[in-house]
């Protein structure tokens, strides 16, 4: 995926806030707090905030030239594709077991509630990450992460998540933009390496899903915390 290059100017705020500082720190962690955000669309904000944020950094070694973006034909949707920017070099490589030959990406889903970006080598599927929200797209990420093999409770910062050798979910409380500030909305981000491999390759997961939950906190504010505290209730509840 493109790296995102810093602004010229570090300070260069979105909504108030300044998204360079704030992205860079969100990847070791986020705290729960909720903020306050212009009445913006996502999309929009999300667009905007990777302007001015950098993705993790990629160790030096040789490259196999840039990565191919595409849009998946007759979705009639057009967008920008934010979320492939997500998926770093060094976390394809890891799931790919070693360089690219031909890395490219494919747009599936790019709408006001569901985006979808997947990863190839070619013809080769890598990685499929998405992003969803809402309870149906809640429902739909506990149930993988109830049938994902090997698979253990992530990082706190990534909210309610499970992340297995193959697949990942993590399941944060964002602002509803447009909303009042206290008003939430699930967030559901997946990550799913595809392929026969049995590679394991969790620890790539975990590093997509955390690029992915940092930009949507410094997009629109998610509470991870809470996202905890709600399925702890829902557990509980008899």
């Amino acid at each position: 995926a493109s790296q995102m290059v810093a602004p010229s100017d570090p300070c260069a705020t979105l909504g108030g806030v300044g998204v360079w500082g704030r992205l860079r720190r969100s990847c070791a962690s986020y705290d729960a707090g909720m903020r306050v955000r212009p009445s913006i669309p996502l999309a929009l904000l999300l667009a905007l905030g990777a302007t001015g944020c950098t993705s993790e950094p990629e160790p030096e070694g040789p490259t196999s030239g840039g990565t191919t973006s595409e849009t998946a034909p007759g979705d009639g949707r057009g967008g920008n594709g934010w979320l492939c920017e997500d998926m770093s070099p060094a976390n394809l490589r890891a799931v790919a077991g070693g360089e690219l030959a031909e890395p490219r990406e494919l747009v599936v889903a790019d709408d006001d509630t569901s985006w979808v970006c997947e990863a190839y080598d070619g013809q080769a599927p890598l990685l499929r990450l998405s992003v969803v929200v809402g309870e149906e797209g809640r429902e739909e990420a506990r149930a993988l992460a109830a049938e994902t093999e090997g698979g253990a409770a992530g990082p706190d910062y990534l909210g309610e998540s499970v992340i297995g050798p193959r697949q990942g979910v993590a399941i944060t409380l964002c602002t509803d933009p447009g909303s009042e500030a206290d008003a939430r909305t699930p967030y559901s981000i997946t990550a799913v390496a595809l392929g026969d491999s049995p590679e394991d390759v969790s620890e790539a997961l975990r590093s997509t899903l955390t690029l992915t939950a940092g930009k949507l906190d410094q997009g629109v504010g998610c509470s991870p915390k809470a996202a905890l505290e709600e399925a702890a209730q829902t557990t509980e509840a008899p």
